[in-house]
């Protein structure tokens, strides 16, 4: 491939990535997830047609990972036959086939380009650098770019703290990678050094805990993996020194460090924080230059590279000495501190602080959370409660008010949702990975001591991209956050399709003898029907051809289907928006057309049930309306919305307070802690003591 189509493929695949971080946000809101969702399914699946119309979707590297993948998207899919909320595990299927569709997408790229592990990381820099460039600049420009953002942690474009988080953390590894390496330009490697600064500075301003540990582990998994350790820190080093005093500055101003501070305070800081920004890229970007100039000149010599390696194990190793020597000699000592942890940890009351002093404390909502995950799965062990269940079935156990939807941890999330079966899958493709991503590296070789080459340390940083990933997303619901669960799985799929590295006679590297065949065809080959996958010079069997271009048509109205299929729930939202907007114009036969149509698209929703018998209840036809309310309690009981609406109707429309009593008692049963349910239950009990006293 040629230097400007490997640009070109990089900005372009950068470009898609970033779209869809912007576009999904936080993954909540169904249209737009949906809308992304439909983009990924039809753009993986073109590239794997063209990868099987090339002869490259048979056996192969990463074969049994993609495997594994889809038997986890059929899981997740097929758990809709028993889940206690069926709408919201189709909801749930939908986001697990976008993902193993962009697993595997990144698993036929490696086969179709076994060299494009480059332009790989070149695209994630951009979208990280675009969207972690766009959170900073959201303090900058308050008021145009986050003026509903009331707390101290930068939370855009995705509308959570922790996903911008580990959208920082996940690009350190492909940073250091940028600016150590060897190869390449010295200008775009420069790069590294100011990107690597505004990725320390958004991780640290996300408060994120759990990604800022994520970070550290991936940075010393890659000083340990990849022998260019003092190029490494380099990029890391002056950094951190750069982004320091910024973040020191940040720390003293209300804006970055406590929530709810008025619009007007915030702005009022922005321009000071824009340009101590604007200083720390250009600093770094000029001393990136330096260095990277300097290097291609002249390199250190052997005794200056001993001395700074040796100055750098000491200083880790005194931080190391310090962190444990202040724990031990403080009031509590070793033990009692780390006790004290444990029980902030799992202590479900404690508070936890919204600003930096969070980094300093061991408490959060995910003891509850955990805890009540553990409870569903302890009811099913098998299945689970169906995929996305988790919102609806863990209302039973909360003990306060707090909403959430997702169980804040990969493992405790599968294990309520699909229990044994899923957790079990789950391992079974993070082992096979695994294997998959120490072959691709060459991690035996590394134990043999031998020379490492320039396409194993790319893939050792997309490997450790997605290993960030998943250390994060195993204790936080970043996996159902698009944008970064995207970048991830690519680098990881990538990884798991590129094979072994095979030793040559002169001690040079090459891709697999089955990858080392033209992944792009001139004109002439193409005109001439040759097949990369075939032998040099030897043109396939029709036979072969016939094959693979009926496989390509197979996976491309799969691909269809597959886009069909995530449409329909978000089809249906929009028939039901439709539907209310024509009750509130008072157009009731066109509600009610909307709202059968809603019912057909999505039979699994309560919400079309529900407009249904709004579109009654408008038309003053009471009992066809408390009869879809009552369908809809029984097709869909644990979901306490659908109790609180019939007794709602039945205390206010049919003025029936024994009736809704009765009703919300379930309400009850279902979340003990709803304070609509609660409220409702008075005013029905002092409706029915007004009755008893006027009767």
């Amino acid at each position: 491939m040629s230097r400007f189509a490997s640009g070109a493929a990089s900005a372009a695949l950068g470009l898609a990535l970033a779209a869809a971080a912007f576009g999904a946000r936080a993954g909540s809101e169904l249209t737009r997830t949906t809308a992304v969702e439909i983009a990924v399914v039809v753009a993986c699946g073109l590239v794997l047609a063209f990868a099987a119309a090339r002869g490259r979707l048979a056996d192969g590297p990463g074969t049994l990972t993609v495997a594994l993948f889809a038997v986890l998207a059929v899981i997740t899919a097929a758990s809709i036959a028993w889940s206690a909320a069926p709408d919201l595990s189709w909801v749930e299927a939908n986001r697990t086939l976008a993902y193993a569709a962009v697993f595997a997408a990144g698993v036929a790229g490696a086969r179709l380009a076994p060299s494009g592990a480059p332009a790989l990381l070149r695209a994630l820099l951009l979208a990280v650098a675009l969207t972690i460039g766009y959170s900073l600049l959201s303090r900058v420009f308050p008021a145009a770019l986050a003026e509903n953002e009331v707390y101290a942690r930068i939370a855009t474009p995705f509308d959570y703290w922790n996903a911008v988080g580990v959208t920082a953390a996940l690009a350190i590894p492909p940073a250091l990678w940028l600016g150590a390496r060897r190869s390449g330009h010295q200008p775009l490697n420069a790069l590294a050094y100011p990107l690597m600064g505004l990725l320390l500075v958004a991780l640290f301003l996300s408060y994120s805990r759990g990604a800022l540990a994520a970070a550290a582990l991936g940075t010393a998994l890659w000083l340990a993996v990849v022998p260019l350790r003092l190029r490494s820190l380099a990029v890391l080093g002056l950094p951190v020194a750069a982004a320091a005093p910024l973040i020191a500055w940040a720390l003293s101003h209300d804006a970055f460090t406590k929530d709810y501070v008025p619009l007007e305070s915030r702005e009022a800081v922005a321009g000071e924080f824009g340009l101590l920004l604007l200083g720390m890229v250009i600093a770094l970007l000029g001393s990136g230059l330096a260095i990277g100039f300097r290097l291609s000149v002249r390199a250190p010599r052997i005794a200056l590279r001993r001395r700074l390696g040796v100055a750098a194990l000491g200083f880790s190793l005194a931080a190391v000495v310090f962190a444990f020597a202040s724990v031990a000699l403080s009031e509590q000592g070793l033990a009692g501190t780390v006790s004290a942890r444990i029980q902030e940890a799992t202590n479900e009351r404690a508070a936890t602080a919204g600003g930096p002093q969070r980094l300093t404390q061991a408490s959060s909502a995910r003891a509850e959370y955990w805890r009540q995950a553990l409870s569903v799965f302890s009811e099913r062990p098998a299945l689970g409660a169906g995929a996305g269940a988790f919102a609806l079935t863990r209302l039973r156990y909360r003990s306060t008010s707090f909403a959430a939807r997702h169980a804040h941890g990969y493992v405790v999330q599968t294990l309520s949702d699909l229990g044994l079966v899923g957790i079990f899958v789950s391992l079974a493709l993070a082992l096979a990975w695994a294997v998959a991503a120490a072959r691709a590296i060459g991690v035996s070789r590394l134990r043999r001591g031998l020379p490492a080459s320039a396409d194993r340390l790319a893939l050792a940083a997309l490997a450790l991209a997605a290993i960030v990933f998943a250390l994060q997303s195993a204790i936080d619901w970043t996996w159902f956050v698009p944008g970064p669960t995207i970048m991830a799985l690519a680098a990881a799929g990538f990884v798991a399709g590129r094979g072994r590295e095979e030793p040559a006679p002169d001690g040079t590297v090459h891709a697999p003898p089955a990858e080392r065949t033209l992944t792009l065809v001139t004109t002439a080959e193409a005109s001439d029907g040759l097949n990369p996958a075939s032998p040099p010079g030897q043109r396939p069997s029709r036979p072969d051809r016939h094959r693979s271009l009926a496989l390509a048509g197979a996976v491309l109205v799969t691909t269809g289907l597959c886009a069909w299929a995530v449409y329909q729930p978000a089809r249906s939202e929009a028939h039901a928006g439709r539907a209310l907007e024509h009750i509130e114009a008072d157009r009731l036969p066109e509600a009610a057309r909307e709202a059968r149509r809603a019912a057909e698209i999505d039979p699994l929703s309560p919400r079309p049930l529900l407009v249904r018998a709004a579109v009654e209840a408008a038309a003053g036809r009471e009992r066809p309306a408390l009869e879809l309310l009552q369908r809809t309690v029984r097709e869909h009981p644990s979901d306490p919305q659908v109790w609180l609406r019939l007794a709602s109707f039945q205390l206010r429309t049919l003025e029936d307070p024994n009736a809704a009593l009765e009703t919300l008692r379930g309400a009850l049963y279902v979340d003990p802690q709803s304070r609509s349910v609660q409220a409702l239950y008075y005013e029905t009990r002092a409706a029915q003591r007004e009755r008893a006293a006027t009767s």
